[in-house]
């Protein structure tokens, strides 16, 4: 079931569709993620929900919850599926903790029980359960958070932020990369979204995950470069920050939130 992607990866709100769909939501700082999965399982919706995991673990989240309470399953042929999203968030490193929250009384919850697939991710019957079990056994990690309006000083806020958590964590490698990302990420939730923003800085293992959330439910582009010589349309170089972000860090994305949307990047560390 392997989907190969590459950065930026970015998920948008989930149309509707016939067959399925998946919709994707985190929470302002990207460290839960909700995916929920409706309609009848058929290799199609299959396909679409290992490719939004597949991104959602691009991320690196301490957890993801899968809602499986609108999938039509009667056969419980999807079990390997989530069999092999938890192994997979398993195996990273650090690892990601999946959760699966569907109806007790189902064929599907049955085979998972019988396939032993506690091991690998835990099971729940309703979301609000599902969340009380994760976040109360969440992994201590290293946050912090700063809440900006849209203004210019905003991206000076952020950059400080950055710097003082890679000060306090002991990681110089990250501190020009961080703040170069999170500077063009919050600017460009000040020019586009003009908005109040979400700034969260989090130590992921020896890394750091950047997450900057904001009220416009518009996903990022990332345009390509003007041919030599000339400028973008506009005459600003639109996108040329998002091109500095790319070139600077090992994976970016977006993904809808309740109230808009998140963007997060992982730096790239200065060579030693």
């Amino acid at each position: 079931m392997p989907v190969e992607l590459k950065p930026p990866y970015l998920i948008n709100h989930a149309p509707e569709r016939g067959d399925g769909r998946v919709a994707v939501t985190a929470d302002v700082a990207g460290a839960v993620i909700e995916v929920a999965v409706h309609g009848r399982w058929n290799p199609s919706l299959r396909m679409d929900a290992w490719a939004a995991v597949s991104k959602c673990f691009a991320q690196h989240p301490p957890m993801v919850i899968v809602d499986l309470h609108d999938l039509g399953d009667p056969l419980a042929a999807s079990a390997p599926a989530w069999w092999t999203m938890g192994a997979t968030g398993a195996a990273m490193h650090p690892p990601v903790s999946v959760a699966v929250c569907l109806p007790t009384a189902t064929a599907l919850a049955a085979r998972l029980n019988r396939i032993g697939v506690k091991r690998q991710l835990s099971m729940f019957a309703t979301m609000p359960e599902a969340h009380v079990a994760v976040t109360g056994r969440a992994p201590m990690v290293s946050r912090v958070q700063l809440e900006v309006p849209p203004r210019p000083d905003a991206v000076a806020r952020a950059r400080d932020l950055v710097g003082e958590a890679c000060e306090t964590w002991s990681l110089p490698r990250l501190l020009g990369p961080g703040r170069l990302v999170v500077a063009e990420l919050v600017a460009n939730a000040v020019e586009h979204a003009g908005t109040d923003a979400t700034v969260t800085v989090r130590r992921r293992g020896g890394g750091l995950h950047l997450a900057v959330s904001d009220g416009d439910p518009r996903l990022p582009s990332l345009l390509d470069p003007p041919p030599p010589g000339r400028s973008a349309p506009d005459g600003r170089g639109r996108g040329r920050g998002l091109r500095a972000v790319h070139a600077a860090t090992i994976a970016w994305g977006a993904l809808p939130t309740a109230t808009g949307k998140v963007v997060w990047a992982v730096p790239r560390p200065d060579p030693a």
